[in-house]
């Protein structure tokens, strides 16, 4: 299942302002800006990005793992969510 239009449209909102943020992070250091600076629009950037995938997973436990539960492979949905969990919490 492909993700819903809704989401597609708000997580590209989302990733349009990150680029702008990321141009702006070159900018900061191309001007050689001060250290702690780039740190905080870095952090900034990396909590976008996490936002950005809290909205995408939401769609697909929603949407796949939802559907998916309710079939007959559900072992391999359980097993793919385990990974997702998984590899987000790093």
């Amino acid at each position: 299942m492909a993700i819903d239009q809704a989401v597609q449209r708000k997580a590209l909102r989302r990733l349009a302002i990150i680029e702008g943020q990321l141009r702006g992070l070159r900018r900061m250091i191309e001007g050689r800006q001060y250290c702690v600076d780039i740190l905080t629009q870095i952090s900034a950037i990396h909590e976008a990005l996490r936002g950005v995938g809290k909205v995408v997973v939401r769609n697909h436990l929603e949407t796949c793992v939802t559907e998916g539960l309710q079939g007959e492979e559900r072992e391999r949905h359980y097993d793919e969510l385990m990974d997702v969990i998984y590899t987000l919490s790093k």
